[in-house]
Order: C-alpha cells, then structure tokens, then sequence
C-alpha cells in the first residue's frame, strides 16, 4: 500500500532484488513500471478494490499517510478522516483475506513525544500533536488486530528520511526542502533557533530495512526504530549542506512551530542486530547525492522550457 510513493519505490526496489519474493503494488499512480510488479491502482479508501488488491497476500505494507504533522496540526479530524479510518478498514480487510502480517510504518519523531533520551523500541510513548497520536493508535490497532484475528505486524518507526525523488511540495522533507532552494538561489527558511535535534536516514536504507520484514517469522509481532543512528542539530546539518554544496547560502530563522518536536534520538540497535553487515549511507554522502540529483534534475528541466 503506497508503493508509489517516496518510501515505496524504493522498498519495492529492494524487495525485487529476491527471486524468492512476488511484488504487488498499490497505489493512485502506477510510478513503479517494473515488469516484475503488478500495480493496482486506487484509493485507500475503496474498500472494493483494496479487497482485491490484497489476495494471496501473505505480508502487505501499509506505508500510506495522507497528511503530514503541521497539515493536521490545527484539524485533528483529518487525521481520523483520512489516516485512522482508512487504517482500520485496511485492517479488517486484510484480516479477512488471510495478510498473515501487515508492516505499518509509522513515525519515530512523533510516537514517543517530547523526551530528551536516546529512545529505544521499549521508550514509553507520549505523541502531542495529531499525526503522532494517530500514528499510534494504529499501533494500537494493529495489536487488536493480532488478538482478534491473529494478523501479526512489523511496526517501523522510522525517522526523518531524505534522498533522491522526495517531493517536498507538500511541505515535508527538510534535507530536501533545504537542498532545492540551494540549487534555486533562495534563502533557507529554519523554524527555532537552529538547535532542534534529528536523525535524517537516507531513503535507499530505509527501503533496505523494511525489506527485512520477508524474511522474519511471519508468525510474530515486532517493533523497530528506522534511523541512522547520527543525531544532528539543524544549525550542524547546515554547515555539513555548505561544506558539500560549496554555497555560502542565506539562513533566515523564523519562530518555532508548536507542531515541532526539539529533539528526536532513536537507537535503531535492535533493527541493525538483524541485518548484520549492511553499512547505512552516511549523511556527506547522502547529502551529497541527494544534491547531484537535483543539481541534474534543475539543469534539465532549465533546457527543457
């Protein structure tokens, strides 16, 4: 479920890497155009043909979310409306059509709430805003779902992920964001002092460790934090973007947002314990790419007009 998407093109790349492993996707546009991958289009919300979608299925993905944590900010209903209910209808569905295991992926900077440690999977959750609390309610969904049907689930809760072919349009990505109007001329827009703290993972890794949900017990229930494990303040993230793009570029800093949360540190130990030898891009590298690629992109399309 929303294998066209940022995260999903990038999950289904590594799971076609499997000869073992049969890939459908779903979605509202068919982005992904290999021919090993059967796409279904449509919505989360007709049941119809998300029943349909979701035969001979053993383990499904859910990584749909329709808003984003300051879109729901101040209209929490959106999050029931478009997130919640969808979710649990996604649920029943897949219970009815024998999923034996449903990987949700949720939201490692928003579940746990305001805390200053180093969080790991057993870190008791607090979520504030909207998107946080929906997130795990879903959570909680999930494990009503195992005791009422025996659907097992992975829950990923993963961090800030960035990399090639994010689209920021809807306000989301803050590698990205910041990276495109560096490539454009404009000033960079930072909200607080700069000294917020995150873990940005770069989307290829992401793709690689929810991949790992194929090859666990699909007769078990897991929870995981997704990140790099390289906690860094925005005013650091912004000196790393100088020193790679070579651009001296503006900073202006706006007032906080209540939406936001200061710190974010997830140990991702526990996901990294199962996929022993696999070695996470690091940030100047991601950065790095991620600017290239769009370096390449705004040249082509400055031909192109």
């Amino acid at each position: 479920m929303g294998s066209g998407g940022f995260i999903g093109r990038n999950l289904v790349e590594t799971l076609l890497c499997d000869p073992d492993v049969t890939v459908t996707g779903f979605g509202r546009t068919a982005r992904n155009t290999n021919k090993n991958v059967q796409f279904i289009e449509g919505n989360i919300e007709d049941s119809t043909i998300l029943a349909r979608a979701l035969r001979n299925q053993d383990i499904i993905y859910h990584l749909i979310s329709q808003t984003i944590p300051s879109s729901s900010w101040d209209n929490p209903l959106l999050e029931i409306d478009n997130n919640l209910q969808p979710s649990i209808k996604l649920i029943e569905l897949a219970a009815a059509a024998g999923v034996q295991k449903i990987c949700f992926a949720s939201s490692g900077g928003t579940v746990y709430g305001l805390n200053d440690s180093v969080l790991n999977e057993d870190s008791p959750t607090d979520p504030f805003s909207p998107y946080g609390i929906i997130k795990r309610t879903i959570e909680s969904f999930l494990e009503y779902a195992r005791h009422r049907y025996g659907v097992n689930y992975d829950i990923y809760r993963i961090s800030n992920a960035y990399g090639e072919g994010q689209d920021v349009s809807k306000g989301l990505g803050f590698i990205n964001t910041i990276l495109e109007n560096i490539v454009n001329g404009r000033p960079v827009v930072v909200y607080g002092n700069g000294e917020n703290v995150r873990d940005f993972i770069h989307v290829v890794d992401v793709g690689k460790l929810l991949a790992r949900s194929v090859s666990l017990n699909l007769g078990a229930s897991n929870i995981f934090n997704i990140s790099s494990n390289n906690p860094i303040s925005l005013n650091d993230l912004l000196a790393l973007m100088k020193q790679v793009t070579s651009v001296d570029f503006e900073i202006q800093y706006r007032a906080n947002r209540l939406n936001d949360n200061k710190k974010v540190i997830l140990d991702n130990s526990k996901i990294m314990k199962l996929n022993g030898g696999v070695s996470l891009i690091s940030l100047k590298d991601g950065v790095e790419k991620t600017y290239n690629y769009l370096q390449k992109r705004a040249t082509y399309v400055e031909k192109s007009i």
